[in-house]
Parts: structure tokens; C-alpha cells; sequence
């Protein structure tokens, strides 16, 4: 018997392409955040995976719709954790705002990959580019909601123009803060560095 057989015997097809495809975003993750957006190729995410490279179009169309996967993945997870945290903070603006910006950080910090993959490699990508875009004024929206005790679910267009504003300008400064932070252009502790923006993010506040 194969070790592929091994591995996937007695499981229904459904679950065996679900596990590749799982293994495939895992290497796509990998490679993406410790080689770059550019070096990442199907041959190479085929052999990070352990998988063999016919696999890989079981799954996905192109490298491209793999990168552009992974990201999906890293995007779904901060507004998960975002809107978890917040479902647990007291209803005060300051503390709100916390929530999302300490998960963020943790986010993008504690696992590097992802943070170089959201903040750093998408900037360039004409693949992730438009949908750092999109997740840029998702957040942007979060937060408007959030530093004003609004549905952070709920589309921002209902907000104050001047809130809206604010948080768009803000979002682009946590962007570049949290890069900094994660390549170390600046040092700081984690936390120091959500009282840092969350403190900024308060005082612009209307």
C-alpha cells in the first residue's frame, strides 16, 4: 500500500481533496510569507506540501488564485478575532478599539508569515493589491463602528463623514506601524504599541 493510500484510506473524496487543498494553502502561507509573493510557484508549493504537482490544479486554477486564497485566509481570520474580541468588550470607545487593534497585532506579529503576506508583500502584488483595498475599508468601517459604539458588521455609510474619514486615514497608519514594527525599523513591545494607536486613534476621535 502507497503512503498516499495510507494517508487517505477509508476517507470519502470529498475529505481527501479538502485536506490537500488544506495542505496546499498551508505551503502557499509558508512560501508567500518567508519567500515572497514573486518566488512562489506551483512546482514549489507542489513540494512544500509534499503533494504531487497534479494536485494542485484539483484545487486551484493558477498560482495566482492560490495567493489569492491565502490571503482570503488571513483576512477572514482578523475579522473573525476582530469581531470575537469585540463581542467581549465593555461598551466604552477606548476599550472597543482596543480589542480590534491588540488582535490585529497579535495577529500579524506573533506569526510573521502573515503579517509580511497582509502589510508588506500584497502592497506590491497586482493580484492581493485590490483586495488589500477592499479589506482597507472593511477595517476602516470596523473601526468607525467601533470607536462609535456602532454594529462593526454593519456597513459604515450611516456614520459621520468625519468619523468615516478619520478611520480611513487611520487604518493606513496602523498598516504602516504594525510593518515597521514587524520588520524592525521600529522596536516596541506589543503592547506598547496598541497604546500607541490606540491613544491616536482617541484623539482624532470626534
Amino acid at each position: 500500500m502507497t503512503d498516499s493510500a495510507r494517508r487517505y484510506g477509508g476517507r470519502a473524496a470529498g475529505e481527501r481533496v479538502a485536506e490537500r487543498r488544506a495542505r496546499l494553502l498551508a505551503a502557499g502561507l509558508e512560501l508567500m510569507g518567508t519567500r515572497g509573493v514573486v518566488g512562489v510557484t506551483v512546482r514549489g508549493v507542489a513540494e512544500e506540501s509534499g503533494l504531487a504537482a497534479r494536485y494542485f490544479y484539483e484545487s486551484f486554477a493558477s498560482i495566482e488564485a492560490l495567493q489569492l486564497a491565502v490571503f482570503e485566509q488571513i483576512a477572514a481570520e482578523a475579522a473573525q478575532r476582530a469581531l470575537g474580541a469585540l463581542a467581549t468588550a465593555p461598551d466604552d470607545p477606548a476599550a472597543r478599539t482596543r480589542a480590534v487593534l491588540a488582535q490585529m497585532a497579535e495577529l500579524f506579529l506573533e506569526d510573521p508569515r502573515k503579517g509580511r503576506i497582509a502589510l508588506l508583500e500584497s502592497i506590491t502584488s497586482p493580484v492581493l493589491g485590490p483586495r488589500v483595498l477592499a479589506e482597507s475599508r472593511r477595517f476602516a468601517g470596523m473601526l468607525a463602528a467601533t470607536a462609535s459604539s456602532g454594529d462593526p458588521a454593519q456597513p459604515d455609510a450611516a456614520l459621520p463623514v468625519e468619523l468615516r474619514l478619520r478611520a480611513r486615514f487611520l487604518i493606513g497608519g496602523v498598516a504602516h506601524a504594525l510593518s515597521a514594527a514587524l520588520q524592525g525599523d521600529v522596536e516596541v513591545e506589543r503592547d506598547r504599541l496598541v497604546d500607541v494607536l490606540v491613544d491616536l486613534f482617541l484623539a482624532v476621535r470626534p
